[in-house]
């Protein structure tokens, strides 16, 4: 007898118990960017809700980075929430400007700006916590953005599953 995998759904489900991502009754902020990663996590969000008594609000800030196609992105994760009945958040800020104001890189600047309309909108629809979706690509990433600016071995993990979104820093350096 051949032993199946289990469903992404009981695998994601597993990995928030054991971590303790969600304790239930909580409103999730699904960070959605229209990409295959995030537009993933909000489905199989949606199909646990019930069996982990959390609420979902959807949260799309448009960059302005990649002209038409960044357009196309935010009315995509509109029209996709409103098909599946999640409240969404739609927003549109200036990246480059940004950046060029803080004279930082553009994956920073993107970085500061997104997490303050995360923490923006997570207060304001009175969310307990944000879920982005990442790929373990994403994880390389990080661990390599870690050792060059130069880590101890508490950088060499990468992502981990639960963080602090460092709001007084964020609000502090982002003058939205």
């Amino acid at each position: 007898m051949v032993k199946r995998k289990p469903l992404l759904e009981q695998q994601v489900v597993r990995f928030i118990r054991k971590t303790g991502l969600f304790s239930g009754s909580e409103t999730v902020l699904v960070a959605v960017s229209g990409g295959a990663d995030s537009v993933c996590l909000l489905h199989i969000l949606l199909q646990i809700r019930e069996e982990l008594n959390i609420n979902l609000q959807v949260a799309h800030l448009n960059h302005k980075l990649r002209g038409d196609e960044s357009e196309e992105d935010a009315w995509y994760v509109a029209d996709l929430a409103d098909k599946l009945g999640i409240p969404v958040t739609i927003d549109t800020q200036d990246v480059a400007v940004y950046r060029d104001l803080r004279r930082c890189s553009l994956e920073e600047a993107a970085r500061e700006v997104r997490y303050a309309f995360l923490s923006q909108v997570a207060a304001s629809v009175g969310a307990d916590c944000v879920a982005l979706g990442h790929t373990r690509d994403d994880q390389v990433e990080t661990i390599l953005m870690h050792l060059l600016r130069g880590t101890g071995i508490a950088g060499l993990r990468g992502l981990r599953p639960r963080s602090t979104l460092l709001l007084d820093r964020i609000k502090h350096r982002c003058r939205l």
